[in-house]
């Protein structure tokens, strides 16, 4: 038996239009919800270019309309264009866009059957004029995402992926939408935007379908504490603490913290520091307190007995780069020191040793600052590993390019590859389970950037994973997650 399906295609662009229009195109039209539109189904063997020259078309106006192509086409692809953009008449303003511009729906006879699909909820501004920089963000985040579907398509045939642009929309507007739209009812996730009120209103509709809420750009949110189908991917700060102090205690056994406080500085990581003196004190070791007035000097380390076989790993209380700049340089004279004991002394006499453990804002760090993480030997906590010249990201930054005509937006974390990692661990996941969603079957997956291992914590799920990572000498990155 057949029945009718809606088949989305996507739209990962608003389609602004003016100038004098194309010749009317030799194609079958459907009209959906009153616009009218050319059709073309893709038939096996076909290519782009070889459609391009069947249609009387450049390959980039056929992309133009139909993005999620510019990779290529595959046999029962369903490539549309709007039959008001390809007459001869002239037109003098931009077309309006729909109230939801990231899909179209096109009706065809398809034999029924089960489709899993992940929603795509983002602010992507398609009708902004001048989009705002979380737009680009969000729209950077969904073209990693189609790059990752597109390189697991063979395993994820029948997958539909469908994007709605919430710019604007109240949370009442996205509950009604959740409500009333057919595809976003049957979704087994939605990826839903950064602010609460909007999280919280999705979350709340998406409950009554059984669909999951993928929240991997709000880090602070803890619905999932009282909603079963909500997923915080960004580890929650009381359990970053705790891992990242357990990845110092691993790395670093057997040494003393030392807390480097400048009376004068912001010292905004004093939370982090106050839960890891009462972890180090649990164990009876007392972390030392090393402070010093706007910059760190070389005789604030003197009462240190740096000839004794004492092993220290120095903590500051701020992440910043001002303040980094104000104590790394002399932490490298001081550890160039301690080797230069060590080299002159006899064979087996023990020296102090030094190391230093930052902070997620150093991941950001470039230039001399970056180099100075490496001289140091330093390590750092994060939830993201940014190792933008590793040979993973070159090829994913490489493919964004020749998708998209431009590079990723430079940020920590970098959205496209959030994007997609996110997008790889979604669909392996719905992969691994006939099409249904289950947090923790398979509980993990190590992308580019991003980790996940999703335990039970309250009612919904949080990810439990963080990496440790070690900027070694000669600008290698070594990472484990903790």
């Amino acid at each position: 038996m057949r029945h009718r399906l809606l088949r989305y295609i996507l739209v990962a662009f608003s389609l602004i239009i003016s100038g004098v229009c194309a010749q009317a195109l030799d194609l079958p039209t459907k009209r959906v919800k009153g616009v009218e539109y050319y059709y073309y189904k893709v038939k096996k063997g076909e290519s782009l270019y070889g459609i391009s020259r069947n249609l009387g078309l450049t390959p980039d106006e056929i992309i133009r309309y139909n993005p999620a192509q510019a990779n290529g086409v595959h046999k029962d692809d369903m490539l549309i264009f709007p039959v008001a953009d390809f007459q001869e008449a002239a037109v003098a303003e931009d077309v309006a866009q729909p109230e939801a511009p990231a899909a179209i729906v096109v009706e065809e006879e398809v034999a029924a059957e089960v489709r899993p699909s992940i929603a795509v909820l983002l602010p992507f501004g398609l009708s902004s004029a001048e989009p705002s920089k979380q737009n680009k963000l969000a729209l950077d985040f969904y073209k990693g995402f189609l790059i990752a579907t597109d390189s697991l398509s063979e395993r994820s045939k029948g997958l539909e992926i469908i994007a709605r642009d919430t710019e604007g929309l109240t949370p009442e507007a996205l509950k009604k939408l959740i409500a009333t739209d057919e595809a976003l009812s049957t979704a087994a996730v939605i990826i839903a935007p950064d602010d609460e009120k909007s999280i919280h209103a999705i979350a709340g509709a998406a409950a009554q379908n059984g669909t999951f809420v993928f929240n991997t750009l709000n880090i602070r949110d803890s619905l999932y504490l009282t909603a079963p189908n909500v997923l915080q991917a960004n580890v929650p700060q009381h359990t970053m603490y705790r891992l990242a102090v357990d990845g110092l205690m691993d790395t670093y056994a057997g040494y003393t913290p030392v807390i480097l406080h400048n009376t004068e500085g912001r010292n905004e990581k004093e939370s982090f520091v106050d839960y890891l003196t009462g972890r180090y004190r649990a164990i009876g070791t007392e972390p030392i307190i090393v402070s010093y007035n706007t910059n760190l000097l070389m005789a604030n380390l003197e009462e240190l007995p740096a000839a004794a076989d004492e092993k220290y790993v120095f903590v500051p209380s701020s992440g910043s780069l001002a303040e980094f700049n104000r104590f790394a340089y002399i932490l490298k004279s001081y550890r160039d020191l301690l080797a230069a004991r060590a080299e002159e002394a006899e064979e087996g006499t023990a020296v102090a040793t030094a190391e230093v453990f930052g902070y997620p804002d150093w991941t950001a760090f470039r230039g001399e600052a970056l180099d100075l993480l490496h001289r140091l030997d330093a390590t750092v906590y994060s939830r993201f590993l940014d190792e933008p010249e590793g040979f993973e990201t070159r090829n994913i930054a490489a493919a964004f390019r020749r998708w998209f005509g431009g590079s990723m937006i430079e940020s920590i974390p970098t959205y496209g590859l959030l994007g997609f990692d996110t997008a790889n661990y979604l669909i392996r996941n719905l992969n691994a389970n006939g099409g249904e969603f289950d947090p923790q079957s398979p509980r993990s997956y190590t992308g580019i950037q991003s980790a996940f291992d999703f335990e039970q914590s309250g009612e919904g799920y949080v990810n439990s994973t963080l990496y440790i990572i070690n900027y070694q000498p000669g600008g290698r990155i070594a990472a484990r997650q903790q």
